[in-house]
C-alpha cells in the first residue's frame, strides 16, 4: 500500500513538473486590428520602450510602479473625423485565475491618436520577480477599428514569501514522498 502510495505521488510530482515543461511559449503581439502603441519608462536604465508589436518572446521587465509616457494611434492612414466617435480601452495584467486592471480609457473624441504621460502602481499581490506575465490591452473606436495587443513582463522586484512557501511546499511533498516508500522495520 505504501509502495503504491507513493508511486502515485512521485507520477503526480512529476506530472505537473513536465507539464509546466511542455506548455508552449506565447507567439502572437498585435493580436487584433492595425493600432499602434508604446509605453516609455523614462526611470529605467535601458529596455526603456515596451511596443505593442514588441515579440512576446522577448519579455519586458517592468516596474511595479513608475509614470510612463504613451502613445497610441489606430494605424496608418488614420486621421481625424469631423465628429466626436466614442472611444474605451484597458490595460490588464492576465494572472492564471484573473484579470487585474492597470488603466481603463473612454470617452469621445475626434481624434485616432492620443500621447500623454500615466502613473501607475501595481497592486501588493502582484508577484514580483517570478517570470513572464501575460499583459493584454485593447482599445475600440466605434465605427472605425479595434484593436488588441498581448505581451510578456516580469515584475521587477524579488518573489519575497512566495518563494519561500513554494520551496517549502517541495520539500515537504519531497519527504513525503520518501517517507511514503521507505519500509517500515
Amino acid at each position: 500500500m505504501r509502495r503504491r502510495s507513493a508511486t502515485i505521488l512521485v507520477l503526480g510530482t512529476l506530472t505537473v513538473v513536465f507539464v509546466g515543461l511542455l506548455a508552449v511559449p506565447a507567439a502572437a503581439e498585435i493580436t487584433q486590428g492595425s493600432c499602434r502603441g508604446s509605453a516609455t519608462f523614462p526611470d529605467k536604465a535601458t529596455d526603456k520602450v515596451l511596443d505593442a508589436a514588441r515579440p512576446r518572446s522577448l519579455v519586458f521587465e517592468a516596474p511595479t510602479g513608475a509614470t510612463v509616457n504613451y502613445t497610441g494611434d489606430l494605424g496608418p492612414g488614420a486621421s481625424a473625423s469631423d465628429e466626436p466617435v466614442a472611444f474605451e480601452g484597458g490595460v490588464s495584467l492576465q494572472l492564471p485565475r484573473t484579470s487585474i486592471p492597470i488603466a481603463s480609457w473612454e470617452g469621445e473624441t475626434e481624434e485616432f491618436s492620443d500621447s500623454g504621460t500615466y502613473t501607475y502602481e501595481l497592486p501588493a499581490g502582484i508577484p514580483a520577480g517570478t517570470g513572464d506575465i501575460e499583459v493584454s490591452a485593447f482599445h475600440n473606436h466605434t465605427g472605425y477599428g479595434n484593436c488588441a495587443a498581448v505581451v510578456s513582463v516580469s515584475i521587477a522586484g524579488s518573489p519575497g514569501v512566495a518563494a519561500a512557501v513554494a520551496g517549502g511546499l517541495t520539500a515537504l511533498s519531497g519527504a513525503a514522498t520518501l517517507a511514503a516508500g521507505r519500509k517500515k522495520p
